[in-house]
């Protein structure tokens, strides 16, 4: 897997960073037939301690490959037949980058409305990578060193300045 031997690279000049696989739940149920169970320290559905707390199963969940590498395969292969995984590198833990992710599912229309924002969708991130600029971009992936996903049937990265 590119991503992996990519991640291997850069960790091999920066020892803090970690990588993570931000999944789909639902797809993830619907590819495998197996629902994501919440094990401390590997993974960490991103709706836990949220008013959407119900439905963590079906939201987005951070998958921590280092401490579990099994789950590898199954991700590669649930990426390429659904838009539904995304990859992170970043020096923040789990629990860190979970709650940041955390605070960037709320969005607010002009109206004032508040919406689910489903940046853990490839294609929502990549459409909305396509309408930030730059600051915007910047700000949106604050703390993540590179954020890898297919968008349109072709790999992106965004990030800080390895991406």
């Amino acid at each position: 897997m590119v991503i992996v031997e990519h991640f291997r690279a850069l960790q091999q000049a920066d020892t803090a960073l970690w990588l993570y696989a931000l999944v789909d739940g639902f797809q993830y149920e619907q590819h495998t037939g197996q629902r994501l169970v919440y094990q401390r320290g590997i993974n960490r559905p991103i709706f836990l301690g949220t008013e959407d707390e119900p439905l963590a199963h079906a939201g987005p969940w951070l998958i921590d490959v280092v401490r579990a590498p099994d789950q590898l395969q199954s991700l590669h292969d649930l990426e390429q037949a659904l838009p539904s995984v995304s990859w992170l590198i970043s020096a923040i833990d789990l629990e860190g980058l979970s709650q940041l992710l955390q605070l960037k599912l709320d969005a607010q229309l002009p109206d004032g409305r508040k919406v689910l924002l489903r940046f853990y969708d490839p294609r929502v991130l990549g459409n909305l990578m396509q309408t930030m600029n730059n600051a915007q971009r910047a700000e949106f992936v604050h703390l993540i060193d590179e954020w890898h996903f297919i968008h349109d049937g072709r790999r992106v990265c965004m990030g800080g300045p390895r991406a």
